[in-house]
């Protein structure tokens, strides 16, 4: 039996293996650097934290929105192992692991040889999937569910699909909605490609089972938008913030949107930031590869990608930045079908085949490479505000006072009773006060004649030539004295000590 076993085991699934450890590897570093929790996640933290789960289904704290089964799952886990960056980012962490395995149980069942490792070591590699599976949101999830969604619609895709086959996708796709938001464009995708199969087919019992599948989906949906999603749908602070995101109407109107959402996407999403428009066409003969060899899975991608588009033409979802997230399987797997339709072309000829498949896969494994690699061996902090809360409780004396910037503000409040800082004062400014300066000076202003007054600046805002940073230091430096300074390297969090008693 073990003969038998290592001679089944080939070189294409062991490299494979070696590749899912990888990126296994590279997650666990990313999670084990334990840095502070950021602007956007200690938003999120506040009211994970210090609400109950029914607190959970009420408007989040800062404007968040967040799927409620992603946010009763981190509740849990705070309850379990407290209040920490490592206990909020364990699910993520545990959910970016598996989606590497499940990743390559997808691309065994579309593809094979080069390109499935092509595709596999650009999933293992990519910085964002790896900076995700860390982060205190959704989006890594929004990832997971779109792969396993595609594993069971393959199976469906079938000559003669299974019942259970239905229902494990309705079960999933029941699940998709409470934890990703994005996972009801997958669903509709998969759903219409279905009824498009079973239709050519004249299979009418599957498309009747498909059918009732889909009004389950929609049912569930429908509960969640009355329950959740038509508040954070209708949030103007939400819609404004993410406007650049929206798909022009009509869209010729701004040609240039979509080359610049071209570029930045593929920069930014696969790690690849260079010949982006190049990688733009690589995946688009990689759908019509795969619209020649599995045409309902390219039908099935196709719809997804349109119909997330049209959600963003109607201002429902911007195609922007980790909100699309969840489409970067979809682009691996176009990527590998390219390599797919190289190899197969030059086989005939093994060292011309081999040669170009090295290329295009250097080509394409080159920025992801060298950025996972810079990362594993120097991390990224970015809003790392542990340290100088260590600071702060070393040195904070009783008379104290404190000024506190509005990025700064949820991060402090997370760690304020880690750092026994619960009960320190301290003033801050509102958001809508970087549209008006003079509201900060005069917020500032109330703390002279203190002889210790704290500066803590993180998320530092910058627009239109004002640098928040810079204009409270000016400020503080014109009326008083600097005593001192403390910022922790790699990080973009300041805390200064002023006497403004003169």
């Amino acid at each position: 039996m073990i003969k038998k076993w290592k001679s089944s085991f080939t070189a294409e699934q062991a490299i494979a293996v070696g590749l899912v450890a990888l990126g296994i590897l590279l997650r666990l570093r990313q999670y084990l650097t334990g840095r502070s929790l950021w602007l956007d996640e200690a938003m999120l933290a506040s009211s994970v934290v210090d609400r109950g789960f029914a607190g959970l289904f009420q408007p989040l704290e800062y404007g968040q929105g967040s799927p409620a089964g992603f946010l009763l799952v981190e509740k849990i886990f705070h309850l379990l192992f407290g209040r920490s960056e490592y206990s909020l980012r364990l699910f993520p962490l545990l959910v970016g692991i598996a989606s590497v395995w499940l990743f390559y149980l997808l691309l065994k069942r579309v593809t094979d040889g080069p390109a499935l490792l092509t595709a596999l070591v650009l999933f293992a590699l990519n910085p964002r999937l790896i900076y995700y599976s860390s982060e205190v949101k959704q989006y890594i999830l929004d990832v997971a569910f779109t792969i396993g969604l595609l594993f069971l619609a393959v199976h469906l895709f079938a000559l003669q699909p299974q019942r259970r086959d239905f229902f494990r996708l309705a079960l999933t796709g029941f699940a998709a909605l409470w934890f990703s938001h994005p996972a009801l464009f997958v669903l509709a995708g998969v759903g219409l490609s279905l009824a498009i199969v079973y239709l050519r087919r004249r299979d009418y019992d599957s498309l009747k089972l498909a059918a009732v599948m889909g009004m389950f989906w929609l049912v569930t949906f429908g509960f969640l938008y009355i329950l959740l999603l038509k508040r954070i749908q209708q949030d103007a602070f939400i819609q404004e913030y993410w406007q650049t995101g929206f798909l022009p109407i009509p869209p010729w109107s701004d040609v240039g949107w979509f080359a610049e959402n071209i570029h930045q996407n593929i920069g930014m999403q696969f790690g690849i930031p260079y010949a982006t428009y190049i990688v733009f066409g690589l995946i688009l003969i990689g759908w019509v590869v795969l619209w020649r060899s599995e045409q309902n899975l390219a039908i099935c991608l196709g719809l997804t990608f349109f119909i997330t588009l049209t959600a963003s033409a109607l201002q429902i979802y911007p195609v922007i930045e980790r909100l699309i997230l969840f489409l970067i399987p979809s682009g691996f797997i176009l990527l590998g079908k390219f390599v797919e339709a190289v190899h197969q072309r030059l086989q005939a000829n093994v060292i011309v085949d081999r040669f170009a498949v090295a290329m295009i896969s250097a080509f394409l494994i080159y920025g992801p490479l060298t950025t996972s690699v810079s990362y594993f061996i120097q991390p990224k902090y970015y809003e790392h505000i542990r340290p100088a809360m260590g600071v702060l409780q070393e040195m904070w004396q009783n008379e104290d006072v404190m000024y506190v910037s509005y990025g700064a503000v949820p991060a402090f409040k997370f760690y304020a009773p880690m750092y026994e800082l619960s009960d320190a004062h301290y003033i801050s400014n509102n958001l809508e006060d970087y549209d008006n300066s003079a509201k900060i000076r005069q917020q500032l202003a109330t703390l002279k004649g203190h002889q210790r007054v704290w500066i803590l600046i993180s998320h530092v805002y910058e627009k239109d030539g004002f640098n928040e940073k810079d204009f409270i230091l000016d400020y503080l430096k014109k009326n008083g004295d600097k005593k001192h300074e403390f910022r922790a390297p790699g990080s973009s969090v300041y805390l200064y000590l002023f006497d403004l008693s003169k």
